[in-house]
């Protein structure tokens, strides 16, 4: 690590906080703290934004030294919560940025609901359901995959728009673990459902009921999911 804890706090003292700030985002990054990291990086896009206010002029010099002062008490604050040796945290999962996460997720959730609606396909035309069945098993299967998708292609279609964000933030381990489970759980879920009904185990009404039952589920943990990551703005 190319910094120490007291390097950082001396680049603090002598006022040169877009230095000290990024010492402290390699520190964190290197030590694996991803709250840490979040709230730097979020403190970095606040003083670069002020950093522009003063330098257009578009705020005067009082708001920008209380600004300037809020930024190092923060700095300082977040500095004192990173571990004293910056060691490397080899047995924590891998972090994700908050973007490629995201990607994860689209192709993730596409993956589970084609799978899902090609497997009803395939049973309709092996003589499994007839067309009043299968066009009400889709009739669960596809309003929440419709809705979904039409959240993540605005965010997608507004960041196209917007421009790449300056901010890079980590999705915590706990986060990850949920969803790499929870979309396969969910296709695994809907296909045993589905092949109790074709095994005659259950009426398609109990199907359907089912599938109902997995989609506010599983599919509802799912929409948390995708809510908190896509803008819906």
């Amino acid at each position: 690590m190319e910094y120490t804890k007291r390097d950082i706090r001396s680049m603090i003292a002598a006022g040169n906080l877009e230095s000290a700030t990024q010492a402290a985002l390699s520190y964190a990054e290197y030590c694996q703290e991803a709250e840490v990291l979040n709230g730097l990086t979020v403190m970095a896009g606040n003083l670069e934004a002020h950093k522009k206010k003063w330098d257009t002029g578009q705020i005067a010099y009082e708001e920008y030294s209380r600004a300037h002062a809020q930024v190092t008490h923060g700095l300082a604050g977040w500095l004192d919560r990173l571990p004293d040796i910056p060691t490397r945290a080899t047995k924590k999962r891998r972090l994700v940025d908050e973007g490629k996460f995201k990607s994860q997720v689209f192709y993730f959730l596409c993956l589970a609901k084609v799978l899902a609606i090609v497997y009803v396909v395939f049973h309709w035309s092996v003589g499994g359901f007839n067309k009043e069945q299968f066009f009400s098993t889709i009739g669960i299967l596809g309003p929440t995959f419709g809705a979904y998708i039409s959240v993540m292609l605005a965010d997608y279609l507004r960041a196209q728009k917007e421009g790449p964000k300056p901010e890079r933030r980590l999705v915590l381990v706990p986060v990850l673990k949920l969803s790499y489970w929870l979309f396969p759980a969910y296709v695994l879920c809907i296909v045993y459902v589905i092949n109790l009904k074709i095994v005659g185990n259950l009426t398609i009404g109990e199907m359907n009921t089912a599938l109902a039952m997995v989609e506010t589920l599983l599919g509802g943990y799912i929409g948390q999911i995708v809510f908190a990551f896509f803008s819906k703005e």
